[in-house]
Parts: C-alpha cells; sequence; structure tokens
C-alpha cells in the first residue's frame, strides 16, 4: 500500500510539473511575500485597510448581494487561473468573520469545481482546451481516466492549480460523485490556510506572511529537484513501471 502511494504521488508531482507548477508556486510565494511587505509598511497597510473598510461598507448595505458576488468570484478563481478570490479574503474575514470567510471559500471552490466539471462533460475537448490549454490536456489524460483509482485522483486534486482537475475528469468522464469528495477534502485545506493569512494581514502579522511565502519557494525549489530526478533517464519510467506492477497486484 505504501508503495504504491509513493507512486502515485511521484506521479502526480511529475505530471503536475509538467503544468508549471514551479512557476505558479513561485508566483503564489512571491505574492505572498509581497503582502507581508505591505502589511509591514504602515503606509501601504493603512491604504490598504481603508479600501477593506470602504469595501466592508458597502457589503454592510446589500449583505446577500455581497455575499452573492464573493461566492461567484470564488466560483470564477476555481475555473480560471487569472485571479484568485484569495487576495480578498481580508475583505471577507472583515466582513463576514473567520467562520463565514471559510464558508464562503470553500463553497465557492466547491460550486466552481462543479462547473469546470460539467463544462469537461458536456462540451468535451474544444472547449476545455479553450479553458486551459491543449498541452494541460495532453500531459494528464494518459495519466487518469474513468477508471482511476480515487486515492490517485486525491492526489491529483491536491497537487495541480485548481482551474485543472474538474475540466480533465469532466471531460474523461470521470465518476461524479468520487470527483466532488476529492474535491471537498483538498480545497478545505486551503480554504483554512487563505481565512488563516486573511485574518493575519488584518492584524499585520507581516512575519507570517513572510514565512509561508519563503516556504511556498522552497516547496518550488524542492518540487524542481524532484522534477529533475523524475526526468533523470529511466527515473520517470521506473515509477511509471512501479505504479503499474503496484496496481495489478
Amino acid at each position: 500500500m505504501m508503495g504504491e502511494l509513493t507512486a502515485t504521488m511521484l506521479l502526480c508531482i511529475s505530471m503536475a510539473l509538467r503544468g508549471n507548477l514551479q512557476r505558479h508556486l513561485l508566483i503564489v510565494g512571491m505574492l505572498i511575500i509581497v503582502a507581508g511587505l505591505i502589511a509591514a509598511s504602515d503606509t501601504l497597510h493603512d491604504k490598504t485597510e481603508a479600501i477593506i473598510f470602504w469595501t466592508e461598507g458597502l457589503i454592510s448595505q446589500a449583505p446577500l448581494l455581497g455575499m452573492l458576488v464573493f461566492l461567484l468570484l470564488a466560483m470564477l478563481s476555481a475555473m480560471v487561473a487569472f485571479f484568485s478570490s484569495a487576495l480578498l479574503a481580508p475583505v471577507a474575514v472583515y466582513a463576514w468573520g473567520k467562520a463565514g470567510c471559510l464558508a464562503l471559500l470553500w463553497c465557492g471552490w466547491f460550486l466552481g469545481g462543479i462547473v469546470s466539471f460539467c463544462i469537461g462533460r458536456f462540451f468535451g475537448r474544444p472547449v476545455v482546451s479553450m479553458m486551459i490549454g491543449e498541452e494541460t490536456i495532453a500531459n494528464w489524460e494518459d495519466q487518469v481516466n474513468e477508471r482511476t483509482r480515487f486515492i490517485h485522483i486525491l492526489f491529483f486534486q491536491a497537487v495541480v492549480p485548481s482551474e485543472i482537475p474538474g475540466y480533465v475528469l469532466g471531460m474523461l468522464r470521470y465518476r461524479f460523485l468520487f470527483y466532488l469528495t476529492a474535491l471537498g477534502i483538498t480545497e478545505m485545506p486551503y480554504a483554512v490556510a487563505t481565512v488563516y493569512l486573511g485574518e493575519s494581514f488584518l492584524r499585520r502579522e507581516s512575519r507570517v506572511f513572510i514565512l509561508v511565502g519563503l516556504g511556498v519557494i522552497v516547496l518550488a525549489a524542492f518540487s524542481f529537484q524532484i522534477h529533475r530526478r523524475l526526468v533523470q533517464p529511466g527515473k520517470g519510467k521506473s515509477a511509471v513501471e512501479n505504479h503499474d506492477s503496484s496496481g495489478s497486484s
């Protein structure tokens, strides 16, 4: 069992790195560090805080509409690569508290995953290739299919950018209930971390941001080293063969 899990992790990491996971991690790490620097600056934090207060004032005038807009933005961020609802986490924490922000984020990401799955399932490859690119599809369609084990899908959902799995698994007609389970499990830790960082920003805990950002960058560097080992002659093939032999036993 442990051998199968290790092979699965290696496969997922290797394929995710082909999908520019390293670049994604570096960008996320740099953004977190920038947020920490803003929190550490009196002038920048005061201006950002003024925007947060102003936005919360708008939300207080129409609470249900504010929740709906945030929920839709969270859905959008789970479906496209160019936007992240995590940027709005400080506003959400200030307006609805940690529990409210967590619930809205998780629900938005969950619903976004459902929509992306349905797009992949009912509109197929032409639309999916427009959303995430033909190269991304090609990277993954040989590794996952409608019969892929749940534990493999769980790792797939966890290690790649959130906009990818729904489209790919929907296009490949993976079992919907299994996908929903993996989606719900893997999105929760990210939602908790986002709420924690949003609260840390409001409290001006700049060290938290800088340490987390550096940690993400170190993770990107570590993943690069894993990638180098996996792409050495025979390494990647060995991982796949080990996985296949484990799956057949």
